[in-house]
Parts: C-alpha cells; sequence; structure tokens
C-alpha cells in the first residue's frame, strides 16, 4: 500500500477534529493542556502501555457488540498520552482531557481535567466538501452524536492493550474494555516526529502523486515541538508557525526569509509551495512508525478531491 494510499484508508475509517490547542504548541502532547492541578511527570511504562504513550493514535476501526461500527466520515477520533498523566483526544466531534493511567498492558482513563485553550488562529475553511466536524456538529447529526456515545463508552473503565500488526499496514494497537468492545488505533505521528528532517518529495491528488520536486534533498521541514518551523523549499530557507490538533495541522506565517536564485523549474515549485503553506489549510497528516515517511493532505471529509503533499524522512536530526 502506498503512503497516499494508506492515508487515504486511515481518513476513510478513522475518526480528529480534537481538543484546542494554543498556537504554536501540538495538542496531541498532553503535557502541553491546562490543568488546575497537573499531576507529576510519570515514567512510560514498558510494552504496548509505552508504544501507545509515544505519539498521537487515530481511531481506525471500531467493534462493539461484536460489530464493526461505521465511522462517519467526519469523525476523526484519536488519543495521545501526556507525560503527565493525563490523556488528550476526541471522540469524533468532542475533544476529552482526562486523567490517565497507563501500564504496560492496561490503560485507564478517569475524570475530566481543564481542556487546554483554544488557539488564537484557525485552519481555512475547507474550499469542497463539510471538513471535518466540531462539537456543535453533534447535537444536529444523530448518526455523530450515537458514533460518539459508543466511543466514549468503549474509553471507560480498565482497558485491556495489546498489538497486531497485518501484512501491508503498519502496526495496530487494540484497546479492549471489559465488555469486549474494541477500538483499533493506528499511529499517525510517531514518537520522533519533531527529530526527523522531513524532505519533500511531491504533491498529490487523491492517491495519484505528481512528478517529484527537482530540488531533491534541498526541499525539506523540519518541525519543532514549540510550533516553530523551518526548512528550505528547493532555493530559500523558510520559516512558519504550525498548530496540531490531533492527527491535524495547519501553517500561519509561511515566508521566504532569503531571496536566492536558482533555476526556474525550481523557483517555480518553491513558488508553488510556499503559495500552498501560505493557505493555512487543515492538513490531516500520516507519519509512517515503521518507515520515515509522512502524507499530509487537505481534510475535506471524503477523499475524492483531497490533494496534499508526501515527505520522505531524514533521521535523525
Amino acid at each position: 500500500m502506498s503512503v497516499a494510499a494508506g492515508m487515504t484508508a486511515l481518513l476513510a475509517l478513522s475518526a480528529c477534529e480534537g481538543a484546542p490547542s494554543a498556537r504554536g504548541r501540538q495538542d496531541g502532547d498532553a503535557s502541553a493542556s491546562a490543568s488546575a492541578s497537573p499531576s507529576p511527570a510519570v515514567k512510560r511504562p514498558a510494552g504496548t502501555g509505552g508504544l501507545l504513550s509515544g505519539g498521537v493514535w487515530a481511531v481506525q476501526a471500531f467493534e462493539s457488540d461484536g460489530h464493526r461500527e461505521d465511522l462517519p466520515s467526519e469523525a476523526r477520533a484519536w488519543i495521545a498520552l501526556g507525560g503527565d498523566g493525563t490523556a488528550s483526544g476526541s471522540y469524533g466531534c468532542t475533544p476529552f482531557h482526562t486523567k490517565a493511567e497507563v501500564t504496560a498492558v492496561h490503560l485507564t482513563l478517569g475524570k475530566e481535567v481543564v481542556p487546554a485553550p483554544a488557539p488564537s488562529l484557525s485552519p481555512a475553511p475547507p474550499g469542497e466538501g463539510p471538513g471535518p466536524c466540531r462539537p456543535d456538529d453533534v447535537a444536529t447529526h444523530p448518526t455523530l452524536a450515537d458514533f460518539e456515545k459508543k466511543v466514549k463508552a468503549a474509553f471507560s473503565g480498565k482497558l485491556s492493550l495489546s498489538t497486531k500488526r497485518i501484512p501491508g499496514y503498519s502496526l495496530q494497537l487494540h484497546v479492549k474494555n471489559q465488555q469486549g468492545d474494541d477500538i483499533t488505533l493506528g499511529q499517525a505521528r510517531r514518537e520522533d516526529f519533531f527529530r526527523i528532517k522531513w524532505q519533500l518529495i511531491d504533491t498529490t491528488f487523491y492517491d495519484s502523486h505528481g512528478p517529484e520536486f527537482t530540488a531533491g534533498d534541498q526541499m525539506y521541514v523540519n518541525f519543532h515541538d514549540d510550533g516553530e518551523v523551518n526548512g528550505k523549499l528547493g532555493c530559500n530557507d523558510f520559516t512558519a508557525k504550525a498548530t496540531f490538533t490531533g492527527i491535524h495541522l495547519y501553517f500561519n506565517d509561511a515566508a521566504l526569509t532569503t531571496q536566492r536564485t536558482c533555476s526556474d523549474k525550481i523557483m517555480k515549485e518553491e513558488a508553488s509551495v510556499l503559495t500552498v503553506l501560505k493557505k493555512s489549510l487543515n492538513y490531516a497528516y500520516w507519519a509512517e512508525p515503521d518507515a520515515p515517511s509522512m502524507s499530509l493532505h487537505e481534510d475535506l471529509a471524503f477523499p475524492a478531491r483531497e490533494t496534499g503533499f508526501t515527505f520522505r524522512g531524514i533521521p535523525p536530526r
């Protein structure tokens, strides 16, 4: 399965517009969230619990009472564990931030704590498609309300953790409650995401790829966990701000910081990429855990017209 196809498959199934984050902070990192009485940092456990504690995980499939549930196309459910004894995520449309205890084989989500503040900036509204759902949508969409109710119920009590690897797919993590409900998670952001230099390879349109960029490894992006972005777009250096929300991110203030000249083709590609980044689109991203690669595309809540980029990682940085 190609990176782009894998991403499309995830988003057709998955469920993520998550808890809001402050500008320039990674919302999937619960340590960035505000809490009335933050817990002390806890050591990451071994086994599957330690794996869950790294990165951001998106819901790929959900079984309840032995029945595989249909995941609403607009819903984006995800979860991420912080190092402060909390978990952040979304039940599909509605964010949550709770106390969390994790061991090698179990996860227990506790009472709600104060969520992170809303970001000062928002992504641009989608030009096509509805985009991911928001908390306000739940009241008027019974399908979304029913889905969120089931996911919230499944994420309750003492949950068992296990892993499974399917040929052709990335490693999956299974979360099961005592009633037998099974949530399948896929890692959307790997633990070392911010230590990787991400080379921009090509543009995508749904599951097709354009030609590779001429500049090769001179077109790359460095993401930092404080929201700063820097890199090179082929000929010139650039900077931007990135806001992460679950498996979504969007850019702001993308600008070149040098004025070098290169071949016409490289400069045209550079201008094209910069124009897209300046639009501040709401991108869904998927950084493969097993190989240093990443897909990033505008989330329209349906895949037919989604466009984006693919990246190749160059670890470590």
